[in-house]
C-alpha cells in the first residue's frame, strides 16, 4: 500500500475515533471517557506529526492547536478525579471541605469542556477536518 494512502486511511480511522470520543466525554463526562478522548487525541495528534508530509502544514498545525485546548480541559478534569482518588485513599472522610472543593471544581471543569466541544459542532468534526486534512 501506497505510504499517502495508508497514512490518509489510518489519520481518517483516528478522526472518526476522536469524533465519536469527543460526542461520549461531552454526553457523559464521566473519568473513562475523558481519559478514552485524552488518549484518542494524543494518538491523532502523533499521527499527524509522523505524517506530516502527507498533510496541508497550516491545516494540521491548527488542528493540533485546536486539540490542545480540548487536551487542557479535560486535563482539568482528570487532575481533580486524580487528587479525589488520592484523598479517599488516604481516609479523607467523603464529607470533608476539601472534596466537597474538588468536586465542586470538577463540575465546573466538566461544563467548560462540554460548552467548548459543543461550540465545535461535533456533528461537524469529521467531516470538516477530513475536508482540511484532504483525506
Amino acid at each position: 500500500m501506497e505510504m499517502r494512502r495508508f497514512a490518509a486511511e489510518h489519520v481518517a480511522t483516528l478522526l472518526r475515533r476522536l469524533a465519536f470520543r469527543m460526542n461520549r466525554a461531552a454526553r457523559s463526562g464521566n473519568p473513562e471517557s475523558l481519559h478514552d478522548l485524552r488518549v484518542t487525541i494524543r494518538r491523532f495528534n502523533e499521527a499527524l506529526r509522523l505524517f506530516q508530509e502527507f498533510f496541508p502544514h497550516r491545516k494540521a498545525k491548527k488542528l493540533r492547536h485546536r486539540l490542545r485546548t480540548v487536551m487542557d480541559l479535560a486535563a482539568e478534569i482528570r487532575n481533580r478525579d486524580i487528587a479525589q482518588e488520592y484523598l479517599r485513599e488516604a481516609g479523607v472522610p467523603a464529607g470533608a471541605p476539601l472534596l466537597a472543593s474538588l468536586v465542586q471544581e470538577r463540575k465546573q471543569a466538566k461544563q467548560r469542556l462540554i460548552a467548548h466541544l459543543r461550540r465545535r459542532s461535533l456533528r461537524d468534526i469529521a467531516p470538516s477536518w477530513r475536508r482540511r486534512l484532504d483525506l
